[in-house]
């Protein structure tokens, strides 16, 4: 891989506050050897667990929780639906205790989804074995893990977090709908009243107010993105001509208008998104080839079902509450609705919506928001684009600097993808409208290696034509500061791609579960997932979590609406085989160092074991639990 040095000194020149990290004037350096801002703190390794039998990017280690009466740290396994128990007396040695299995209390037990920790109770967010039925979170003893009680919450509960002052456990239950669309459960977000924890009781906060119709319908802000294909309709296929373009005849085509968009499942290959030339009888001509992802051929007609874009999900069915915050008072939570690329405000006292703050979009065609769309042109590209991102954060948290309230959010991006529904495509294979930019002449929308090979969203078409008349992209790439108004003040614009550019050259941009730079610029790039913050000697920082490339970002945050860059950390093994000694089973998950952080938790000098305090981040893909030390 190449650098387009220019277009690189471009960006860091347009990205002031990186001068001294990236350039090294007066920066220090890291124990890892990164660049480090002098008189900040740094991360320092000092211990990991991990276990030889963890399956590779089966979820061993997600999120993570702290008791500090007992110096255990409570670990999601999702592979194992299940929550390890660690001790963290000896931080630089952890060493699993016990196992908390959901399915004990619960027989309909499926995937344990969170984990939190407070006034020396357990609460674990546990989805039923059906995903779209309700959940349950059950609560047990930090101590001595003995079970004290359980309530039904909404579907899919995703993520819980105690109020600070221990009496609530505030959920995040997602509803994500099944496969086939048939079903889409309504996103909600449970208050657990838990000053019992042997009866809790819970009350729901619902969406359904701001359906279509509803009493508040008119406080939903224009553009949060409401999509989804509950109630779409299934059409069985009775023959299809795999040629260029290619056609599809079903049972019954009167539904299927020319423009139309069709998701095209297979039993053989990935659902995939294809628009529709024409129609004759019940024969459906496509505008291109099969893709070959899709394996028509391998799967056969019996392998294939076609599902018409044509349903609609109501505002509640579509809202997918991701994560919570909770202000440091406990009078609020903010809930990231990632899909809809908004959040959610909740009154706690009065188990109500406050109101729904539309995210908007980030332009990466102005200084300071450069990035590299393509994973096909062999270099660090990183410039700017006529494209605007959906910030769609997962991650969020609170806290409160000089008496002010702010939320960070990890911008992480999430597409839609359903056998019954697909929204993502690239530019260079979607029908572009007649509209800037995409008629300006100044970028080829259908080049690989730039603009085209960026993924891009079919709710673009704003119109329903089947083209699309906005040049949007998922995520974006960084991390913002919200002030509790709701107004972005800060955002970390390209510096993450900047910083990983620099320090990782050619393993940039790199995937998660396997070692090929550059291969994650046309999909979210270094994908930020998980966000903590902490105050440490007179200063705020922020801890972003880069899910695709690994590693942790460190920001000074003092001065909300400025952050400066302080470190970058990553243990990971670029030079590793991963897809040939790990993928394989020969070597364990974690042998190529933490991939995927998933998860990030502060625990404070006076609560860690030792006499510093300390940084435990789970990294969801090799399956480890890491003890960062804060010096």
């Amino acid at each position: 891989m190449q650098f387009r040095k220019s277009v690189l000194a471009a960006a860091i020149i347009s990205t002031t506050a990186l001068l001294t990290a990236c350039e090294g004037d007066d920066g220090a350096t890291g124990a890892d050897g990164q660049d480090l801002t002098a008189g900040q703190v740094s991360l320092v390794q000092v211990g990991r667990f991990a276990v030889d039998d963890n399956e590779f990017d089966e979820s061993a280690a997600e999120i993570v929780a702290y008791d500090p009466a007992s110096a255990r740290v409570f670990v999601v396994n999702a592979q194992q639906s299940s929550v390890d128990v660690l001790d963290l007396q000896d931080p630089a040695n952890p060493t699993k205790q016990a196992t908390l299995d959901a399915t004990v209390q619960w027989a309909d037990a499926g995937a344990i989804n969170s984990v939190s920790v407070s006034g020396g109770l357990v609460a674990v967010a546990v989805e039923h074995d059906t995903k779209t039925s309700n959940g349950r979170v059950q609560i047990y003893n930090a101590a001595d893990l003995q079970f004290r009680g359980e309530v039904e919450v909404g579907a899919l509960p995703d993520m819980l977090t105690f109020t600070p002052d221990g009496t609530k456990i505030l959920v995040a239950n997602e509803g994500e709908p099944n496969g086939d669309y048939s079903i889409d459960p309504e996103g909600t977000v449970s208050i657990v009243d838990a000053t019992d924890p042997d009866n809790p009781a819970v009350e729901s906060v619902s969406f359904a107010d701001f359906n279509v119709g509803g009493s508040r319908a008119d406080e939903l802000p224009e553009d949060v993105r409401v999509f989804g294909n509950f109630g779409r309709s299934e059409l069985a296929v009775t023959a299809f001509t795999d040629t260029d373009p290619a056609s599809v005849t079903v049972d019954d085509a009167s539904a299927v208008v020319a423009g139309s968009w069709l998701t095209i499942a297979s039993t053989e290959g990935d659902p995939l998104p294809y628009r529709v030339a024409s129609v004759a009888g019940n024969t459906i001509t496509l505008t291109t080839d099969f893709d070959g992802d899709t394996e028509v051929a391998a799967a056969g007609v019996a392998g294939l079902t076609v599902y018409l874009h044509d349903g609609q999900s109501s505002v509640a069915q579509d809202f997918e509450p991701e994560y919570v915050a909770v202000s440091p008072d406990g009078s609020e939570a903010w809930v990231t609705l990632q899909e809809n690329n908004a959040v959610a405000v909740v009154d706690i006292a009065q188990a109500s919506v406050k109101s729904i703050v539309a995210l908007g979009t980030k332009n990466h065609g102005i200084p300071g928001n450069e990035l590299d769309v393509s994973d096909k042109d062999d270099a660090v590209n990183i410039t700017s684009w006529p494209v605007k991102g959906m910030y769609m954060p997962d991650s969020i948290k609170a806290i409160e600097i000089n008496g002010e309230v702010y939320y960070l959010t990890a911008n992480e991006g999430d597409a839609r993808e359903y056998d019954a529904f697909v929204e993502e495509i690239r530019f260079e294979d979607a029908p572009l409208a007649d509209v800037a930019p995409f008629n300006l002449g100044q970028w080829d929308f259908t080049d690989e290696t730039g603009v085209g090979r960026l993924t891009t969203t079919l709710t673009a078409d704003t119109d329903g034509d089947g083209e699309l008349d906005q040049a949007l992209a998922f995520g974006g790439r960084s991390f913002s500061i919200l002030n509790s108004a709701g107004q972005m003040i800060a955002d970390s614009g390209s510096q993450f791609e900047v910083i990983t550019a620099n320090l990782l050259g050619d393993d940039f941009n790199n995937d998660n579960d396997e070692n090929s730079g550059d291969s994650r610029s046309d999909a979210k790039g270094p994908e930020p997932e998980a966000i903590e913050a902490a105050r440490i000697n007179g200063h705020t920082y922020a801890f972003i979590g880069l899910e695709r490339t690994g590693g942790i970002m460190v920001y000074d945050i003092s001065n909300p609406y400025s952050p400066e860059y302080v470190q970058y950390l990553n243990n990971r093994d670029f030079d590793y085989a991963i897809e040939d000694d790990i993928d394989d089973g020969s070597e364990p998950a974690h042998a190529a160092g933490d991939l995927g952080p998933e998860s990030i938790l502060y625990v404070s000098a006076a609560d860690a074991p030792g006499d510093r305090p300390l940084l435990i981040v789970g990294n969801e893909v090799s399956g480890t639990t890491t003890i960062y030390e804060i010096r």
